[in-house]
């Protein structure tokens, strides 16, 4: 076996629901090129994310048909551990056609197949007969079914014989559904392959007729097992016109007498229609997918087998291709929406997507449908839904290889939103993680207009500061203006234009101990989508790390000393402090400040702006710094004193 991969681009710029799945394969696709003609029948993800498809190989000696499993890693790789390293596994049964139809996984990881065999020296030479057949997790055939050999073939009726369904109870029993000579057939099968006598008529079987007239009158297609263990059966049936058929079973094989009275019910749509798959909503209702006036059709029926006219319109849901389209397999997502996969002309594989009311989502693909083309005559028979959202299509084309497409779901990638109709304004702050008494908080805010094509007009910032005694001394704005008050600042910025930002620099001066926060929220005339985004905070710890034990104000303060040993901060305004007779500090701090030192020897300084430093009597240190050159002064006074000054500061009685 083969692989090869085709490289398909995806449609759009983003990754959406009904997109090819660049992670699996090339571009979302395998090809399996065997080195001769083979059809794929169906798929089954297994808990592991593995994915196992069977179908048809033909034999290139003898040119018959014979089971195929072909296994594939969740990243479309070959799986070398299945089989004998090459991902795949070929069964021949008898000498005749064997074809693998229907796969499950069971819980422990060995997989049952469904299928026919072909027996050439028997009075059905030329027949088919269903079989079941079940394999270890690594692909051998399991000995401990079917009496040693794997593989089970009960003999339904005298006619055709064909595998339409496969499931594993949680009991472990296996139940199937199969086509026989124009009757429905269910057959129950406890876990080493003997049927079930608990099932049916006591031989594991139980068949259903749909003509009154002789015979059958129904071509089976699909089973499926529900939650509450009743079994439910579709296809078609009639005499010439075909119409929809669904029977349902209890899980004793009896008919579902709850289901249209007979267990059974068939739907005309008008013409040649053709049921194809079954499968069931999370409310119990029945949802029967194949082809109607060549389009995708969709029936759905109530849990009592009456359609259900809510769906669709009057219970039937449609799509068009534009060529002849049938539904060939169908999955229903966690949502209750419903991905159906098949084929037609011009001979691609066809998904669409409905939602759980039967419109068609048109979130995936193209208006709810997609199309993958691999070459001639493609056809998707099989779908299979990982746990992620993502399908699986499987199936065949006519040059006798076997492909497989997997596809964005529910959780694809969507496209960025457009702009707001209005604009988006966005608040951050950033600001002084720790500050001292005598010290200045800064935070600064930015406000951006997110909007790609609105201009925000008359953007407002306001913000106020809350926690422990603080004044807002300053507000600067990279455009308009501010207006303070002792707590807080209200700016008018103007207009932003679409993608531009602003900032405003906001100076908070603490005289108390605390957690100061800061919040700066933005407004404009237009109408905002996301207000989440408007407002910023940021908190800013306070300490009283030069131990003030005197404190001023922002404001003009005249302060006085004890006679003890003060350490005094005179914070922002023009300040007047006469320290006493102790042996202080003194911070005159922000503003013009005239400071006297007093009685005693005396550490002054004077902090930012024109200050005048008196250090009187005693041995006193003066500091002007400020790295603003003569603007200060710094006077000794009597005893022998240290004056540190910038260039030009005015220097008397000082060394």
């Amino acid at each position: 076996m083969a692989l090869a991969f085709v490289v398909a681009a995806p449609h759009g710029a983003f990754a959406a629901p009904g997109d090819l799945d660049a992670t699996f394969g090339t571009g979302g696709r395998v090809t399996v090129t065997a080195p001769s003609y083979s059809e794929g029948e169906d798929v089954a993800v297994q808990p592991d994310g593995k994915i196992v498809s069977v179908g048809w190989l033909q034999d290139p000696e003898y040119l018959d048909a014979e089971f195929v499993l072909t296994r594939h890693n969740a990243d479309g790789s070959v799986d070398t551990s299945f089989g004998g390293g090459d991902g795949e596994v070929v069964t021949d049964f008898e000498n005749g056609n064997d074809v693998a139809q229907r796969v499950a996984i069971q819980p422990d990881g060995k997989i049952v197949v469904a299928g026919r065999h072909q027996e050439t020296d028997d009075e059905f030479a030329g027949c088919c007969w269903f079989t079941v057949a079940r394999y270890n997790a690594d692909g051998s055939v399991d000995t401990s079914f079917g009496g040693g050999d794997g593989w089970v073939s009960p003999g339904l009726a005298g006619g055709a014989e064909e595998a339409v369904g496969v499931a594993v109870q949680p009991d472990g029993r296996i139940v199937a559904g199969a086509y026989a000579g124009g009757w429905f057939a269910v057959l129950r099968y406890l876990s080493d392959g003997t049927p079930d006598s608990t099932f049916g008529g006591g031989d594991g079987l139980t068949m259903t007729a749909f003509s009154d007239t002789g015979g059958g009158g129904a071509s089976a297609q699909d089973m499926i097992l529900q939650p509450n263990g009743k079994i439910v059966m579709a296809g078609s049936a009639g005499e010439s016109f075909f119409d929809f058929a669904v029977a349902r079973y209890n899980p004793d094989g009896s008919p579902d007498t709850t289901f249209s009275g007979d267990g059974k019910v068939t739907t005309d749509l008008g013409g040649y229609n053709w049921g194809e798959t079954v499968a069931v909503q999370s409310t119990g209702r029945i949802i029967v997918g194949g082809q109607s006036a060549d389009r995708f059709a969709l029936v759905r029926y109530n849990v009592d087998g009456s359609r259900d006219t809510a769906f669709g319109t009057g219970g039937v849901a449609t799509t068009d291709f534009g060529g002849t389209a049938g539904v060939n397999d169908l999955v229903v997502q966690p949502d209750d929406r419903i991905v159906a996969a098949g084929s037609g002309s011009p001979g691609d594989f066809l998904l669409a997507r409905f939602n759980a009311d039967g419109t068609l989502d048109t979130g995936f693909g193209t208006g709810g449908r997609a199309t993958t083309d691999f070459g001639a005559g493609d056809r998707a028979n099989a779908l299979a839904l990982q746990t992620d959202g993502k399908a699986i299509a499987f199936g065949d084309d006519n040059n006798g290889r076997r492909l497989m497409a997997r596809y964005l779901g529910g959780v694809g990638t969507p496209p960025p939103p457009p702009p707001p109709a209005g604009v988006d304004l966005s608040v951050t702050k950033t600001g002084t993680g720790a500050v001292s008494i005598g010290g200045r908080a800064t935070f600064t805010v930015t406000v951006v207009n997110n909007s790609t094509t609105t201009s925000a007009t008359g953007v407002t910032l306001t913000d106020t500061v809350t926690g422990p005694a603080a004044t807002v001394v300053s507000a600067t704005p990279g455009q308009g203006t501010c207006t303070t008050s002792a707590t807080g600042a209200t700016c008018a910025l103007g207009t932003l234009a679409a993608g531009a930002r602003t900032t405003v620099t906001v100076v908070v001066e603490p005289r108390a101990t605390g957690t100061l926060t800061d919040r700066a929220t933005a407004s404009a005339a237009q109408s905002d989508p996301d207000t989440a985004n408007n407002t910023a905070t940021a908190p800013t710890t306070v300490n009283n790390a030069r131990g003030c034990t005197r404190i001023g104000t922002s404001g003009n303060d005249t302060m006085t000393g004890t006679a003890g040993a003060d350490v005094m901060c005179g914070l922002g305004g023009d300040d007047t402090i006469n320290a006493g007779s102790g042996t202080d500090t003194v911070y005159g701090d922000f503003g013009n400040d005239r400071v006297d030192g007093g009685l005693n020897n005396d550490v002054l300084t004077g902090g930012p702006g024109n200050d005048t430093l008196l250090g009187n009597s005693g041995n006193d240190r003066l500091d002007t710094i400020d790295n603003v050159a003569a603007n200060d002064t710094a006077n000794g006074g009597l005893g022998l004193d240290t004056c540190t000054t910038d260039a030009g500061d005015t220097r008397i009685s000082c060394p």
